[in-house]
Order: C-alpha cells, then structure tokens, then sequence
C-alpha cells in the first residue's frame, strides 16, 4: 500500500517552488531598476552641466554689462553736449603740440605722458592742413573726462575712442603716442589715417543702412596700446539727424580666457563665443593675435568649428543652442551652449559621455550593494521560511504586525491629514499632519465627535443626519468622491479643504477615513489669477477705446485744419473791423478743439520716446482743455496755480501729457463720493537749487476728496493695485505715470502734509534750452530772384484752397492739384521749387507721387512736405521713414505751414 504524501514535504516543495517563482522577477527588476538608475543618473550629471552653463553664460552678461552701458553712456554724451559742449580751458590747448614727419607738417597731438594722464590722446590732422576747431577740442575734453572716471572702475577696459566720420581726427583714453598707432597700422603719417577713417566711414554707413542699431561687438583684434587681444563695442553718434562718429570701447579677453579656465571641468573643453560664432577664449588653446608694425586693428577670426573636437560642428552647435535647456548628445560628447538675450557672448562645453559615467559610477555603487543585499536578505527569509515551515503561523502573525507597523507609519508620515472615526463619528486615527492642520492633538481628540472638532457649527446638523442616514443603510452618496469643503481650526478659524471619505470593515465594525488637503492657498492663488486676467481684460478695453478715439480724432483733422486756417485768415482780414473780435473767438476755439484731437492722437499714438524742449505749463493747459467738460459735468472745479516764470525742460511731451492725465482722473474718481464742493488743484514751480544738483521743476495735484488710506500707501504704486471699484480702474496708472517720470531722471510721491484729500507730488530736472524759434524767416526767393513756385496737392478742395491762400500771402506762386495724377501732369508741363502734399488721396496717393517725382526729378523730391492727418498709421510712418521728407500733422496753423515750407532745403 503506498504511503500518504508527507504534507510537510507538500509545503515545503510549494515553498521552494514559490520562492523560485519570486526569485527571478526579483532578479529581473534588479536589472531594469539598475538600467532606470543609469539613465537617471547620466540625466542629472547633463542637468547639471545645463545649470553651469547658464550660471556662465549669466557671468558673461554680468561682464558684458558695463561696457555696453560705458559705450551708450559716452554716446549720450556726445549727442549731448555735440552742439554747445563746456569749455575746460586753455590747458587741452596747450597740451597738444605740433606733429612734424618727413619733414612735413602733420597736425597735433599729445606727445607727453604727463599730459596724457588728464587728457588721454587727442590728435587732429586735416588733409587740408587746417588747425583744430575749438569745438572739436571742448568735445574732446569732454569725452576724455568721462571716459577716465569709467576706466579707473574697470580694469578690463583696454581702450576708449571716439572717431570722427567726416574729420580726420580721434581722440581716447588712455594715452599711447601716435607713432605707436601709426607703427601698429604700418603708416608713416597721420595724414594717411584720413583714407583709412574714410573707407570705415563708408562701411559704418553700409552696416547702419543694412541694419540700424544702437550698438554691435566687432570680432576679436589686436590692440594698439599694448598688442592684447581684444573685442571691441561700438555704437554710432547721430547730431541734427546726421551720423558724425563712432564711440568704440575695446574689452580685454583676458578676463574670458581666465574665466573659461576657471569654469572647465577637468577633462571638459569650454569655449566662450561671440554670436557670429567666433572663438574668443578657449581653456585649452588660447588665442594667440598677430604681432609687429602693420598688424594694429587686424581681426582674429577663429571659428568655433575649428577648435571643437572631432564629431562636433557648427550643426551640432545651432541645435545645442536650438534644443530645451541648451543640450545634445553629439556622438560621445555632451554637448552645452547657453547665452542670455541680451549678452554678445555664448559659453560652450563639451564633455566626454566616458568622463560623465566615470562620475556618476561612485553614486551606482552603494545603491547596487543595497539591492544585492536586499535580495540576499530576501533568499535567506524564504529558506528560513523553508526551513521552519512548522512556525508558519508564527510568521504570518509577524507579517501582520510589520503590515500594521507599515501602514501606521504611512500614516504617521503621510502629507495629507489623516482622520479616521467609528461608525458613529468618535475620532480613532488623527495623525500628525491632521494635528498640524487643525491646531489639536490626538491625545485631545481621541473619543470626541468629529463634527466638534473639525466641522464649522452651521455644518454639523447636516453632518450627523448623513452619518445617522449611513448607520440606518441608506446609499453612500459622499464616499470615493472628492469634496470641496469648509473645516474649522482650534482658534475657531475656517479654511477650505478638499476631502476624499471612504469605509472599511474591521472585525465586524465599519469605520470611516477621511484624507484631507489644505486648498486655501490653491484658492488665493486662483484668485489672484484671475484677479489679474480680469486687469488685463480692463487694460485691453482701454487700448480698444484709445484706437476708437483717435480714429474719431483722425476723421475730424482736415474739416478742424479749415476751421482753423480759414478763421486766420478771416481775422487778418477783418483787423481793424468790429468783427475782427468775433473771428479771434472762431480761432481760438478752433484751436483749443485741434489742442484736444492732437492730444487724443498722442495718447494712442505708439512710438518711441522722443525728448524735446517742452513747457510743463502748456501740458497742463492741455490737459484741462481735455478733460475740462468732465470735471465741469461732475461737478468738479479745477485751479490752476502755474508759475509764469517755469522754465522748459527736455522730455517727451507725450509721456508727461499722459502721467498727468492719469493724476487728473484719479483725482476725479476719488471725488466721486463727496457730497460738498469738489476741487482739484494744480500748481508748478521751481526746486530751490540744492548744490551738486541739475535745478528741478515740481508739479502738484491736490484733491479735497477722502485721501488715501495708511495701510494702502505702501502698495500704491505697485502693478494692478487699485482702490477704486471694480471696472473703473486697472491698477496700472500710477504704476506707469511712476515709470514714465523716473526714465526723465524725475519721481512721483504721494505727500503727508496733513492736509484733507490726496497730493500727488511729482519733479523733473531741466536738463537743456528750448529750440530757438525760426518762424520769423522771409519768405525765400528762387536763383533768379522771382518768388518761389509751389505745387500744393489735395483731394479736399476747401484745404488746398486754404493752403494756397496761406502760402500766397507770404509771397509765393502757387499751383493746386486735387489728386497725384494731375499733381504729374503739371509737372510735365512747368516747374516747381518745391511741392506740399497730402499722404491719403484716391487713385495715385502721396507716396506714389514722391516716388514718380523721385524717378522724374531727384531732387525735387528731397523737397516735398506731406500733410497728413494719418500719423498713426503704420504704412505711412514707414513711408515717412523711407523717404526722409517732412511731415506736418493736421490740424495746424497758418504759420506752422509757413515755417515747414520754409525749412525745406536746399530750395533753389
């Protein structure tokens, strides 16, 4: 009879056979984790080399930073002072002595050291052998005592010039005598700079045309101070529309080459680029420049291509610097570029993948022992196992109580708040992250309803109804669901949470767990959110209705210019007459109406800032003409208090038109509430003059509304801020009224001066003269001595006849064409010195014409002046710019037509 399988040898033969089962999954996720691992690792070593090269590439624009900022201010500088610099005296003068070579002739310069200390090199040499201007010495002076306090901040500033275009001169600091910098350019005079000044003059010319700029870095070169290598940034100075030199400054690379080899890591190569893609420092292999007479100002044009190791080139650089987070696997480099925006420089490296494994195998190796030991440890339990399967029970109930110490500790560390209740709602489980939450310890709420503890009061009876709706059978509507809800704080706070609630069945008993998360920040932020899109909504309302306005304002330019020119000359012709006072109300009231169109057109008007001689006075003026109807319709009365004697002060007359704008309606908005007299008062002044300091302008505005409250006074002028209610304001006004006043060199404050209302404080410097007025010129005569003959082309009858009128009266002949294409047949048939024209007209309009007298009569179409209503436009400002004509913006006066005919040059 055969005997009964041994049920001891059964189990232990399903122990071997599970743990068989187990072993080789394990061992196979061991492989994969190992695998994941790798890959995470070389992930992170590539991230960090990414975070390398942009906290390079940061420390590049942190270099390149002052000596763009050095060249823009010297740039400045010069356009400047161009016209009137200061004058430093007579010791310039004198320092410059007399140049002979050959035994010619051959200008001025400075020849001593002593001298070149204060004054830098100054050399003058005229082709025509004339001596130095004056001016050219003032100017001179000036740029070196700029240029000296900003060399002795910076040691890697190597050179800084100023080169005329059109005169053969130069003048910089630090000195280095002329016969150094003709030795290093291979010329025997100054004299023969003036061929070489010319052919840069042309190719500064070319690149500007090509592509106008502020400013561009040129490639690395030999420096004639001291033979250093060298990159030099240059920036072009313009005086009365014209381009009259360079300010160059040269940048020593010896603070790249000893930064990029600080930077390498040891077997990396690291490479610091311009954005042509030209070497400039190398940690390997520096660049070596040329040397010995004849090499001065000779390029370094080492392409990085060229210098990077096999299997790298330009491709795989333009997709490093193409690619998310500026990396790519190239072959077996990792290779890196990163560049700021607004940085000329690129730091590049390139790292062996072998040189990245062998860096992150240390960190493999302790987390490969781990998982070994983990599987040993896991092998040896399941013999053991094997070994005593007679004590099975014994370990399940050990596994039970690792899994409840398991689960505990889950519970104990888990990041959400944890709260776990019988069926009847007596807390069981308030883990720590529940304790942080709600302010209360376990210990203290053990046993106590749930509904006390963390449920608001008015919330509790429909709590205990659903719970009680549970305990009876009825349907589990909450459980698994997320929830949005209110829950209470030990300090008897509310705070929005979101809930996760769930059963289980414990020995019979059911309980319930709630997983709780603290969304109130989540919810402020949404908030803020869309807080700031509805902002953006208002500011996008705001633009549409500045477009609305100054199409509006565009539509009535030319019936408002023949209101206003036809009442002066109505006024001129009733001089002396009774009625010469009923045609002086017509034109001014006509004027006041082009005041507030212009203004509408300059506040929707998107262009450059533009600094010019401008009086406050007039801006407030246009201002109150402007909202005059507003104030007066709310009620609101306006004083002017203006200080006749305020002198002028150079800004942009557009941008301080619209901080002041923004004043004057805050102003009216907070007075919107008050029931008793409303008043808003505006006055200007001059600073007392405090000593070191450019003479300031202030203007005030006062209200006697409610003030502004002390707790908002610290935000008031932050972005989107407001105080006003919802839909009248965007938070953006004194924000950027704040901005536009600070880029003038002036501030905008809130006063304390214990007065009712809110005072808006605001001071500008005065830093130029007003342009002197041409309008008292004659009229020009032709070569011949006749008046002048002039075509005036308009489609509106009523302005051209105006026009004509005008022009007539002040001594010239003139012609009328209603459209260009009749405007080209007259010029068929006669001749014309000059041509006034409207831009829109049906059929051939404006540009059309210039350009078909541009074919027909070059010079004729130098001479043309549009009138036009329609500056705001795109094509036409472009059209403006292209052909460099001038351009009288409708409404205008009588005069300011005769003053722009005038200025047309160079009339026959």
């Amino acid at each position: 009879m055969p005997l009964a399988p041994d049920p001891a040898l059964q189990q232990l033969a399903a122990t071997r056979r599970l743990m068989a089962w187990f072993v080789a999954p394990m061992a196979l996720l061991l492989v994969v984790l190992s695998a994941l691992q790798y890959q995470q690792r070389m992930a992170e070593a590539e991230a960090a080399l990414e975070r390398a090269a942009q906290q390079h590439a940061q420390d590049l624009q942190l270099l390149a930073r002052p000596a763009m900022d050095h060249v823009q201010d010297l740039r400045r500088l010069m356009e400047a002072v161009w016209e009137q610099p200061p004058d430093p005296g007579p010791a310039l003068a004198q320092a410059l002595q007399p140049q002979q070579r050959a035994g010619q002739p051959d200008g001025v310069a400075i020849t001593g050291h002593g001298a070149g200390l204060q004054w830098g090199q100054v050399w003058w040499s005229a082709p025509d052998g004339r001596p130095i201007e004056p001016l050219w010495l003032r100017r001179a002076a000036a740029f070196v005592s700029q240029a000296r306090i900003a060399h002795a901040r910076a040691p890697g500033f190597e050179a800084t010039w100023f080169a005329g275009i059109d005169v053969n001169t130069s003048f910089g600091y630090p000195w280095i005598s002329t016969d150094s910098i003709l030795q290093s350019l291979g010329l025997s005079s100054m004299r023969e700079l003036a061929s070489l000044r010319a052919l840069a003059a042309q190719r500064t010319r070319a690149r500007l045309a090509r592509q106008p700029a502020d400013s561009h870095w040129g490639p690395p070169y030999a420096s004639q101070l001291a033979g250093h290598l060298v990159v030099s940034h240059t920036a072009p100075v313009h005086a009365g529309g014209d381009l009259v030199g360079e300010v160059s400054l040269d940048f020593r690379l010896d603070a790249l080459q000893a930064g990029v080899r600080q930077w390498a890591q040891p077997q990396e190569r690291a490479w610091i680029v311009d954005r042509a893609g030209h070497v400039l420092a190398d940690s390997q292999q520096p660049l070596i420049g040329p040397s010995g007479p004849g090499q001065g100002d000779q390029h370094v044009k080492t392409a990085w291509a060229e210098r990077a190791p096999a299997g790298l080139g330009e491709a795989q650089l333009q997709a490093a610097l193409a690619a998310a987070g500026g990396r790519v696997r190239a072959g077996d480099w990792a290779l890196v570029a990163a560049g700021r925006p607004d940085s000329p420089w690129l730091y590049v490296s390139a790292t062996p993948l072998a040189e990245l494994r062998q860096r992150i195998l240390p960190s493999l190796l302790p987390h490969a022992a781990l998982a070994l030991a983990l599987l040993a440890s896991l092998l040896i339990g399941q013999w053991l196992l094997a070994r005593h399967f007679v004590r099975r029970q014994h370990e399940l109930m050990r596994r039970e109580r690792g899994s409840e110490a398991r689960k505990s500790a889950i519970l104990d560390h888990a990041l959400e708040a944890m709260v776990s209740t019988d069926e009847r709602g007596r807390i069981l489980e308030f883990n720590p992250a529940a304790e942080a939450m709600f302010g209360r310890s376990l210990a203290e709420v053990r046993g106590a309803d749930v509904a006390d503890i963390i449920i608001p009061e008015r919330h509790r009876e429909r709590h205990r109804t659903g719970m009680a709706r549970l305990r009876a059978g009825g349907s589990p509507a909450l459980l698994g669901r997320r929830l949005d809800m209110q829950a209470l704080r030990r300090d008897g706070s509310e705070f929005a949470v979101e809930m996760v609630l769930w059963r289980s069945e414990l020995e019979g008993q059911e309980h319930y767990t709630a997983s709780l998360v603290d969304v109130s920040e989540r919810l402020q932020a949404r908030q803020e959110i869309e807080r700031q899109r509805e902002s953006l909504r208002q500011t996008e309302k705001l633009g549409a209705m500045g477009s609305l306005l100054a199409g509006v304002a565009h539509e009535l330019n030319n019936p408002l210019a023949i209101v206003m020119g036809r009442a002066n000359l109505l006024e001129d012709k009733l001089a002396g007459s009774p009625l010469q006072d009923d045609a002086q109300r017509i034109r001014e009231a006509a004027e006041r109406c082009g005041r507030i169109v212009r203004t509408f057109l300059n506040m929707a008007r998107a262009k450059p800032a533009r600094r010019a001689p401008v009086a406050l006075n007039d801006i407030v003026h246009a201002a109150a003409d402007m909202l005059g109807y507003t104030l007066r319709s709310h009620g609101i009365a306006l004083e002017l208090r203006l200080d006749p004697q305020l002198p002028q002060l150079m800004g942009d007359a557009d941008q301080l038109g619209q901080a002041l704008l923004n004043l004057l309606i805050n102003a009216q908005h907070a007075l919107a509430d008050r029931d008793e007299a409303r008043r808003i008062t505006v006055s200007t002044g001059v600073e007392a003059r405090r000593e070191g300091r450019e003479p300031r302008i202030w203007l005030r505005v006062q209200d006697n509304g409610p003030g502004v409250p002390p707790q908002v006074r610290e935000r008031l002028f932050q972005p989107f801020f407001t105080t006003k209610a919802e839909g009248l304001g965007t938070g953006l006004g004194l924000s950027v009224s704040r901005s536009l006043l600070r880029e003038h060199g002036g501030d905008l404050l809130l006063e304390h001066n214990g007065q009712p209302g809110a005072s808006f404080r605001l001071s500008l410097p005065i830093s130029g003269a007003p342009e002197p007025d041409g309008e008292t010129a004659e009229a020009p005569a032709g070569a011949d001595g006749q008046a002048l003959r002039l075509l005036v082309v308009d489609d509106e009858p009523e302005l051209a006849s105006l026009m004509r009128e005008t022009l007539e009266g002040a001594g010239y002949e003139v012609a009328t064409a209603e459209d260009g294409a009749v405007a080209l047949a007259l010029l068929m048939e006669a001749r014309f010195d000059a041509i006034v024209s409207d831009l829109r007209m049906p059929e051939v309009d404006g540009a059309e014409l210039w350009r078909a007298v541009q074919a027909l009569q070059p010079g004729l179409a130098a001479r043309m002046l549009f009138v036009t209503g329609d500056i705001l436009s795109p094509a036409a400002a472009e059209f403006l710019k292209e052909c460099g004509c001038p351009a009288l913006e409708k409404p205008f006066q009588p005069d300011d037509l005769l003053a722009a005919v005038r200025r047309l040059e160079p009339l026959p």
